[in-house]
């Protein structure tokens, strides 16, 4: 359905995994006059100034940026918890405070960032979150808080050709956030699986990357969204995070039709077509039965039509227009 000339104005502050720019553009086409803001403020991540004065003056410049672009809303919406305080910029316009993972999974529990978190969760008026397992997390801080499948764009995604030697890719980072733990058990289960015959390759990116490195996978710095996209397209199969949830790069290589090797947790998902196995043995197994023939298991699998249905962005779109409508006065 398209916007009404009654439909609010929303700005997206910040951004996850490009989530925010995803919806924006797919609420474009759909007429919501919907716009982004994705930069970081100095000192939060974004560009760090070279003195005092210079960092002085670039954070009064973002902090008016900011203040224009929510003047020209309606409505805000804001990505990761621990931003939440740049909805003090307008505080007489209602915010959406859009929950992604280790802000409300892991930081929430901290000393240091719960009290920003909790500051969302009270003002905020309506509150979203991106993955099935944080609705534990996120529902006693919030009882209302509202699941809102992680959109897929298909039109960005490269085309999947899995050629010359077997390459088997892990998607995520090492990190203890994506149970690196067992991550790193799946690996070394796939390398004595493999003997070798197959190119294990992986991400240089989480504070157990070395780990990784011992076990003998190749790892490849991080690198521009689109590049990435291209280096997990050439892959014969793809083995997931082992947090038992499905992660953007792990949807995007599922939309692409790569086989996509993880255990998800029960009652996440709805026949999502994950190739499981009873452990790091049994996923290494299905590992092999991948490389046996990918083109064939992607057929089978039909995974990117199941992204489509699940993890469509017009569809996260058209509920969060519901959202923004309920939220606003009416114009």
């Amino acid at each position: 359905m398209r916007k009404t000339p009654e439909e609010p104005a929303v700005v997206h502050f910040f951004d996850c995994a490009d989530v925010g720019k995803t919806l924006v553009g797919y609420g474009k086409r759909a007429g919501y006059k919907w716009w982004h803001r994705p930069a970081l403020a100095p000192g939060m991540g974004g560009a760090v100034p070279s003195g005092p004065v210079q960092a002085k003056f670039e954070s009064t410049s973002w902090r008016i940026r900011r203040t224009i672009e929510a003047l020209r809303a309606d409505v805000m919406h804001v990505h990761f918890g621990t931003r939440a305080g740049v909805a003090n910029s307008r505080p007489t316009i209602p915010f959406v405070m859009h929950w992604h993972g280790t802000d409300i999974r892991t930081t929430y529990y901290t000393p240091q960032g719960r009290p920003n978190i909790q500051w969302g969760a009270d003002h905020a008026a309506a509150v979203v979150y991106a993955t099935p397992d944080l609705r534990q997390h996120a529902e006693p801080v919030r009882p209302d808080a509202v699941y809102l499948p992680t959109p897929v764009d298909m039109e960005e995604l490269p085309l999947w050709v899995p050629e010359g030697r077997p390459r088997v890719v892990f998607a995520s980072r090492w990190d203890d956030s994506k149970n690196a733990t067992e991550q790193l058990e799946v690996a070394a289960a796939i390398r004595e699986a493999t003997q070798g015959r197959v190119a294990l390759e992986g991400l240089d990116w989480g504070h157990r990357v070395e780990e990784a490195r011992a076990l003998g996978i190749t790892l490849v710095p991080k690198m521009p969204k689109a590049v990435y996209l291209k280096w997990m397209a050439g892959a014969h199969c793809v083995v997931g995070q082992s947090s038992g949830i499905l992660g953007v790069s792990e949807l995007q290589a599922m939309a692409m039709g790569i086989p996509m090797v993880m255990n998800l947790e029960a009652g996440y998902y709805t026949d999502a077509p994950t190739l499981q196995g009873d452990g790091p043995e049994g996923l290494a197994a299905q590992v092999l039965r991948a490389l046996e023939d990918p083109l064939a298991v992607s057929a089978r699998a039909n995974a990117r039509g199941w992204v489509e249905r699940h993890h469509s962005p017009d569809a996260a779109v058209a509920k969060l227009a519901a959202i923004y409508r309920s939220v606003v006065p009416r114009l």
